[in-house]
């Protein structure tokens, strides 16, 4: 049971930033994150596709399911109604972002937190 418990801690322990660098990097790697999902979001064949029905004279967009999802289950206009697609960019980059911090961590070593290794011990001289 204890090794479960440590390894509950050991896994919040990999999630939090241990620095001030690590913070500044996770909120500059969400904010490009966020800024790419967005911008490929508008990018013609990437983020959606156009097609040209000349019987009923009409335009049909069709989104990509994985940069609009929130469109797969609220069939929302996204000019109408943004926020659920911006909330689902957020959350995406917020995945990304973090995934991004623990690899680099991992990539490090520096999973085990920053004061680890034996203690030090005094000498008694004297």
């Amino acid at each position: 049971m204890g090794s479960t418990d440590a390894m509950g801690k050991r896994i919040w322990r990999l999630l939090r930033s241990h620095s001030l660098a690590e913070s500044v990097g996770f909120w500059v790697a969400l904010i490009l994150s966020y800024l790419a999902l967005s911008s490929l979001a508008g990018v013609p064949g990437i983020g959606y596709s156009e097609r040209v029905d000349l019987a009923h004279r009409s335009i049909t967009f069709d989104l990509n399911p994985f940069l609009w999802f929130p469109d797969v289950f609220l069939h929302a206009y996204p000019p109408t109604n943004p926020v659920p697609f911006l909330l689902w960019w957020v959350a995406l980059a917020a995945v990304i972002a973090e995934a991004l911090m623990v690899a680099m961590r991992l990539l490090r070593g520096g999973a085990r937190g920053p004061n680890t290794g034996a203690p030090a011990q005094r000498s008694r001289s004297g």
